[in-house]
């Protein structure tokens, strides 16, 4: 099976998005951060992971290296930057012959490197930690790190949804590319209704799933309040924190249907605003 299988297959449902955080640099670790044997996994759940290991050498600016995980791979080019922390590997997957891009994005901090991986529309999540890392944070500075880097994942993935909601005329809200599926109104709808039952339960309340934007009024003008109020009080409880299993369930759910979007937005001519 080549590793873009691999992804498709199993990381569609989860992203944490292209991140940027800044960390102050531990006093007497090392100057070069990256260079060396970082090994993890990408996938869609903790139960659910498949192998990736990367050798890296990095020069001050730019990564090179290779990269070995369940099917062939060449890492084209990759940058790091100490200020933020920002990871960045571009890789050329081998899909049946056919060399397809692959993109990893996310930070390095203290030997352990977390974030996206896309490629072909799709998604999914990376996590590698570095052989001999010369650090480890303490279990309250790995949480606020946590918490951070799905802060801004969600930040990014939702404010892709709100331009997308408002890219689209009011009389193409009950547009669906196939009577089996939702119409595009229904499907914002049903992101504003995932923010409410994940954020709700990330913030500690027995919030039960609901259905009343998806199955309300559909047009514009209302979800575009709706999605608004849903929006803001996610955003509320990545400042304030939460449980964290609960917010990185909202922001894989936010990233699956952030993938119909695109669909959506392409069949209806339209471009979306990630670009992708």
């Amino acid at each position: 099976m080549s590793l873009r299988r691999v992804v498709i297959a199993s990381c569609v449902l989860v992203a944490v998005g292209t991140v940027f955080a800044q960390t102050p640099q531990t006093p007497g670790t090392t100057i070069d951060p990256i260079s060396g044997t970082w090994t993890g996994d990408i996938g869609l759940t903790d139960a659910n992971r498949f192998p990736v290991t990367f050798e890296l050498k990095f020069d001050g600016t730019g990564i090179s290296g290779s990269v070995k995980g369940p099917g062939t791979a060449r890492l084209k080019t990759g940058t790091f930057d100490p200020k933020t922390d920002a990871l960045r590997l571009e890789l050329d997957v081998d899909d049946d012959g056919k060399p397809s891009p692959f993109i990893f994005e996310g930070i390095a901090v203290n030997g352990v490197a977390t974030g996206r991986v896309s490629g072909n529309n799709q998604v999914g999540t990376f996590k590698l930690a570095r052989a001999g890392k010369d650090a480890s944070p303490s279990p309250e500075a790995a949480a606020a790190d946590t918490t951070a880097l799905l802060r801004k994942g969600f930040e990014e993935v939702s404010g892709w949804v709100t331009k997308s909601a408002a890219l689209v005329p009011p009389d193409r809200y009950s547009y669906r590319p196939v009577q089996t599926v939702r119409t595009f109104g229904e499907l914002v709808g049903h992101i504003a209704d995932a923010y409410d039952f994940y954020c709700g339960r990330a913030a500690g309340k027995d919030v039960q799933w609901s259905d009343a934007a998806a199955k309300g009024k559909t047009d514009k003008a209302t979800l575009a309040q709706k999605l608004k109020q849903s929006t803001d009080a996610c955003t509320a409880v990545f400042d304030k924190g939460g449980d964290v299993g609960q917010l990185l369930a909202n922001l894989g759910h936010t990233s699956l249907h952030y993938g119909n979007v695109i669909t959506y937005l392409r069949m209806m001519g339209l471009v979306p605003p990630s670009g992708s």
